[in-house]
C-alpha cells in the first residue's frame, strides 16, 4: 500500500465563511497569508472572474533562493473549497497541490488547509516515520497560516486545532491511484539501478 505525501492542519475561526473565501482564494493576498513566508507577490493572468483553469504568477524565495512558480486552480467552489496546482517551467504538472476548504462552525468557520506532493512512500513501517516527519515539518508552515488568516480578518487566533499528517483526500483524488504512482517510481528506480549497473560493468 502506497500513500502520497501531505499534510493539513485546521482551525475554527472566528468570521463567517464568506470573510474567510474573500481572503483565502484572492491570490493575491496570499503574500501575507502564506506562513512559509516565501511568496513575494502574485500576478493574476487574465481579467475574468478566478474559476477552475486560472492561472497566477508568484514570485518565491527560499533560503535567499529566488523562483518563479506558475500556478493553476484545479477546485474552485465557492464559498467552501479552493485549491491550486504549483507548477514550474521544468515541472508544470509534477508539484504540489494546495488547498483550502472551510467549512461553518458555532463559532465562525472551520478552516483546513493542506497540500499533496506527487511522491509517495508505502504507508507500513518503517515508511509511516517518513510520512509523519514530513506531515510535522509542514504544520509549521500551515499553522503560521491560519495564523495570519485570523489576523488579516481581525480575529482571534484560531481554536480547535486538529493536525493530519496525511494528504487531504480532495487533493489525492486530483492525482493518479497511490499503487500506480508506486509502480511508476519503483519502475523508474529499477531502470536507473539498472543503467549505473550496466555503466560500472562497462568500465
Amino acid at each position: 500500500m502506497f500513500c502520497y505525501l501531505g499534510a493539513s492542519v485546521s482551525g475554527v475561526i472566528a468570521a463567517p465563511i464568506e470573510s474567510v473565501w474573500g481572503v483565502v482564494s484572492d491570490p493575491t493576498r496570499h503574500p501575507q497569508l502564506a506562513g512559509s513566508g516565501q511568496v513575494r507577490s502574485v500576478e493574476v493572468l487574465g481579467d475574468e472572474p478566478l474559476k477552475v483553469g486560472s492561472i497566477f504568477v508568484a514570485q518565491q524565495e527560499i533560503r535567499g533562493i529566488h523562483y518563479v512558480s506558475t500556478n493553476r486552480m484545479v477546485i474552485w467552489e465557492p464559498p467552501f473549497r479552493v485549491a491550486w496546482r504549483v507548477g514550474t517551467p521544468f515541472a508544470p504538472r509534477g508539484a504540489q497541490i494546495w488547498m483550502f476548504s472551510m467549512l461553518p462552525d458555532r463559532e465562525g468557520t472551520r478552516v483546513e488547509n493542506g497540500v499533496v506532493l506527487p511522491y509517495v512512500l508505502p504507508s507500513f513501517f518503517p515508511f509511516r516515520l517518513a510520512h509523519d516527519e514530513f506531515g510535522r515539518r509542514e504544520h509549521s508552515a500551515i499553522e503560521p497560516t491560519l495564523d495570519n488568516l485570523a489576523r488579516m480578518l481581525g480575529v482571534l487566533p484560531p481554536s480547535n486545532l486538529i493536525k493530519n499528517e496525511r494528504a487531504p483526500a480532495p487533493l489525492t483524488a486530483l492525482l493518479p491511484s497511490p499503487l500506480r504512482q508506486g509502480a511508476l517510481w519503483a519502475g523508474g528506480g529499477a531502470a536507473l539501478l539498472w543503467l549505473l549497473t550496466r555503466r560500472g560493468r562497462c568500465c
